[in-house]
């Protein structure tokens, strides 16, 4: 299974109370054959999201994250007009999951946020489509 890890996913990973259980719950995932996809702009995310982060700590978190991935998409014009044009503003992390053929879309939020049919949302507070 090739599963998209949003930055509303990985920031929790990085610094929640949860990132234990949510590190343990990757690697049974791992286990089970499942691989690990995210893109430069959730990694992007990430950082603003941390706000000022030592230099040290960015190479460690991108090399934790490479190890973690199979594989770091590049955001393209195409995924950026896409995600301009389609009229469900999925956002630029799910039009990148689309793009890519992912099979699930790995978030971590209270906030309800649209989604394509073709992509299955796995939400850690809560189970959504």
């Amino acid at each position: 299974m090739k599963v998209y890890l949003s930055a509303s996913f990985l920031v929790p990973l990085l610094q929640s109370d949860k990132k234990e259980t949510i590190k343990n719950l990757l690697l049974t995932s791992i286990d089970s054959n499942t691989r690990f996809f995210t893109s430069v702009y959730s990694i992007h995310l990430v950082f603003t999201i941390l706000g000022v982060v030592s230099a040290e700590k960015k190479k460690m978190i991108l090399r934790n994250l490479e190890d973690l991935t199979d594989q770091i998409f590049p955001i393209s014009m195409n995924e950026i007009r896409s995600e301009l044009l389609l009229s469900e503003g999925l956002g630029l992390e799910q039009v990148s999951a689309l793009n890519e053929g992912m099979d699930v879309f790995y978030h971590y939020g209270k906030d309800e946020f649209l989604n394509h049919p073709l992509l299955k949302i796995r939400n850690f507070l809560r189970e959504t489509n």
